[in-house]
């Protein structure tokens, strides 16, 4: 008798999710098929009409709990091939929300040896992955890895994607940004531009930087100081409609944008720090947020230009003339 394939629904799936639950709390060796088949309800020889032993329901367990995380992960990686300065950094930073809110939900009840499969099964997951990501920011760069790429995403697999699943997670969040630095080396990026590859979603403790900035720029232009208040900025800051660069502990760059107007209503850069294309980054970046097919209106200078937001990086992007 052929058996069904995996999860298709169905008394199938209500022995996994039994399975999981058993796997979860008493660890593989403390679960047994009669155990799994008594919570989801059914007779022994059931359970071998779908599965051939107790270790292809474990598979097919971590299949199941995996299911949304890989899709998830796919999608960080199709929207980082849209705003590639920002995709390694999303990549991490989706893995240390995820691993933080596994812990709260499962850790205190989860049986180590279940842990510990759930962590190298997330590993094997993420390189496949990385090695995309690598892929994706050296063309973008223009740089070549200081290692082979696939080696470059094998020593990111098991060293950052490691520490954050890591169950002393504080130690990795003291040295995380040691771990960028170890990231920049890998990809062969310059270390004194590590802070002006990436912009940050700003936050109220940027505000009184910002202010600075604009009037520096002003102050240059011999312009009038445009009225952006402290509570404007604060309102942008709560919609997530500002982006920063920070640098130094100043701010190298910003941009405010309007959901609703679609609309990038102010872009400023430090002028020592122009030619690191900031701007075009943050214009990338906010692009990034806007659905595909998008007419966005962008203000450079007085000027109001638009583009048609598109499945790649703003540099390939034309102006509408």
């Amino acid at each position: 008798m052929s058996r069904k394939p995996v999860i298709q629904g169905g008394k199938r799936d209500e022995i996994a999710r039994a399975a999981l639950e058993l796997f979860f709390t008493k660890g593989f060796d403390g679960t047994s098929v009669r155990s799994i088949m008594n919570l989801a309800g059914g007779e022994v020889g059931l359970f071998y009409y779908y599965f051939d032993n107790k270790d292809a329901v474990f598979d097919a367990v971590l299949n199941l709990f995996f299911d949304h995380y890989q899709k998830e992960f796919a999608q960080i990686v199709e929207h980082g091939r849209r705003n590639p300065c920002r995709l390694m950094e999303d990549f991490f930073e989706y893995m240390e929300i995820e691993t933080k809110e596994f812990r709260e939900k499962y850790a205190s009840k989860m049986h180590r040896t279940v842990r510990w499969a759930i962590r190298e099964h997330t590993l094997e997951i993420i390189e496949p992955f990385l090695q995309q990501i690598v892929a994706i920011q050296s063309e973008y760069y223009g740089i070549t890895p200081a290692v082979k790429p696939d080696v470059a995403a094998l020593f990111m697999t098991y060293g950052v994607g490691s520490s954050i699943l890591h169950e002393d997670t504080n130690n990795y969040m003291h040295q995380r940004a040691e771990v960028k630095r170890g990231i920049s080396l890998l990809m062969g990026m310059p270390l004194s531009e590590q802070e002006l590859r990436i912009p940050y979603p700003a936050e109220l403790s940027d505000i009184a930087g910002m202010q600075r900035l604009l009037k520096r720029i002003h102050e240059k232009l011999d312009e009038p100081d445009e009225q952006w208040t402290e509570s404007d900025l604060a309102q942008r800051i709560k919609d997530e409609e500002v982006w920063v660069f920070r640098y130094k502990n100043e701010i190298a760059a910003l941009s405010i944008f309007s959901k609703k107007e679609n609309a990038i209503e102010l872009l400023a850069v430090s002028p020592e720090y122009e030619e690191y294309k900031l701007i075009e980054k943050l214009i990338e970046t906010i692009a990034a947020q806007f659905s595909i097919g998008t007419k966005l209106s962008v203000m450079i200078g007085k000027v109001t230009q638009s583009i048609i937001v598109e499945n790649r990086p703003f540099d390939n992007f034309q102006f509408e003339k």
